[in-house]
């Protein structure tokens, strides 16, 4: 599991969800019961990856420039690969919708999404030694403090 894609940057997705769990909390008209569901499943994902949390800390506080592009492009991964199953999902919830202005909105954002996405791997994918270099080299060069 330690080399799984989610694993080596699951500290800043964790921050992120914490992040949001906090905003759910100052949501109006949802049920207190609901808010502590979701706050305790939140603290049961942070005790079960305690370790992967800590290591990543730390790993945050020695290199957090490195760590940040990594998940962004963690996150664009599993964006893209996560599309195989968001397609079929977004497609029955299009069949589904009474509202035919939204159903045409969800699936106009769908196919946008999933353009930009490919354009962005193919792009990444014949120039990554240039594009890597440029994020972790030139990029971390102008940004005062990174390391």
């Amino acid at each position: 599991m330690e080399n799984a894609l989610l694993v080596k940057s699951l500290f800043l997705f964790l921050s992120l969800w914490g992040f949001t769990v906090m905003f759910l909390w100052f949501r109006p008209r949802i049920e207190l019961f609901w808010k502590i569901v979701a706050t305790l499943i939140f603290i049961f994902y942070v005790w079960f990856f305690w370790d992967e949390l800590s290591r990543g800390y730390t790993a945050f506080q020695a290199a957090w420039f490195d760590v940040t592009i990594r998940f962004l492009k963690e996150l664009l991964s599993l964006i893209f690969v996560n599309l195989l199953l968001f397609w079929p999902l977004t497609l029955i919830i299009v069949f589904y919708k009474a509202d035919e202005v939204g159903a045409e909105r969800l699936l106009k954002f769908m196919c946008v999404l999933t353009i930009v996405l490919w354009i962005i791997f193919v792009i990444y994918a014949y120039y990554h030694r240039g594009i890597d270099v440029f994020l972790f080299d030139k990029l971390k060069k102008m940004i005062p403090g990174a390391r």
